[in-house]
């Protein structure tokens, strides 16, 4: 009977911490890494409302692997930091060389629809603002919007007096100097044109930015409804390597 009691008690339980939680979970799983495969220890992984606020947090285990339950729905973004290489912590904390400091990595407009894995890579630059579209009525390619934030580049930048900084934020290499990749759901696809572009901070500061025309994917997957564009950016004259993730929903026209 206390057996029943017990059972009956915790069924109860379970049941009130669904309706408490009100909303459908999936399961997100990945591993970070630098990228020689390295694994990440104590990588913090955050899932992002809107305003910046985290939803979901996770740690990576020694391994690189994490494993998160987050609510149905689309997300702002996703960052990953570990927090003691972190430029900003390591700095302040004094306990780290320049050469081990890090950034950080983002997935932007990230759709929790169903379980699904992602791994991540980052080193010392950061793909920010990552934004995919496509122009009507142009020639079929997508545009791809991208801000490089070289740590190398920034810390340099940091170093110079105001005179010497101009109105220009050094973060991000010129486009001889930048090498970039774009995959569409997992198949690489042609970088078919580079535009480096000012994106003005305020009225008296601007950092580089850049427009990519990439080509479509011959296929894409059925089964999803949305595309994810992975971009992986290189600085190559100080080796600076990262790269972002962006879900794009599928344009859906009504067949006339």
């Amino acid at each position: 009977m206390k057996h029943l009691l017990f059972l009956f008690i915790s069924l109860l339980l379970i049941t009130g911490c669904q309706k408490d939680n009100g909303q459908e979970t999936v399961t997100i799983t990945g591993r970070v890494t630098d990228f020689e495969a390295h694994p990440i220890d104590s990588c913090s992984i955050w899932w992002k409302a809107p305003s910046f606020e985290n939803v979901v947090e996770v740690l990576t285990n020694k391994e690189g692997y994490y494993t998160a339950r987050v609510p149905k729905g689309k997300y702002q973004s996703v960052a990953a930091i570990h927090m003691p290489s972190y430029a900003s912590v390591a700095m302040q904390e004094g306990k780290l060389d320049e050469e081990d400091y890090r950034l950080e990595f983002w997935a932007w407009d990230f759709v929790a629809d169903r379980d699904t894995t992602l791994d991540i890579r980052y080193h010392r630059m950061e793909a920010y603002g990552l934004r995919a579209f496509r122009i009507p009525g142009a020639t079929p390619a997508y545009q791809i919007y991208v801000r490089p934030i070289s740590l190398t580049r920034t810390l340099a930048w940091m170093k110079l007096d105001a005179k010497a900084r101009g109105k220009e934020c050094q973060w991000a290499p010129h486009p001889e100097h930048l090498s970039i990749k774009v995959w569409i759901d997992g198949k690489e696809v042609p970088v078919l044109m580079k535009q480096e572009v000012k994106e003005y901070l305020s009225k008296d500061e601007y950092c580089n930015a850049y427009l990519l025309t990439v080509d479509m994917p011959k296929q894409s997957r059925e089964d999803l409804p949305y595309l994810t564009f992975k971009v992986e950016l290189t600085d190559l004259e100080n080796g600076d390597r990262g790269e972002g993730v962006y879900y794009m929903n599928k344009e859906n026209y009504v067949n006339v």
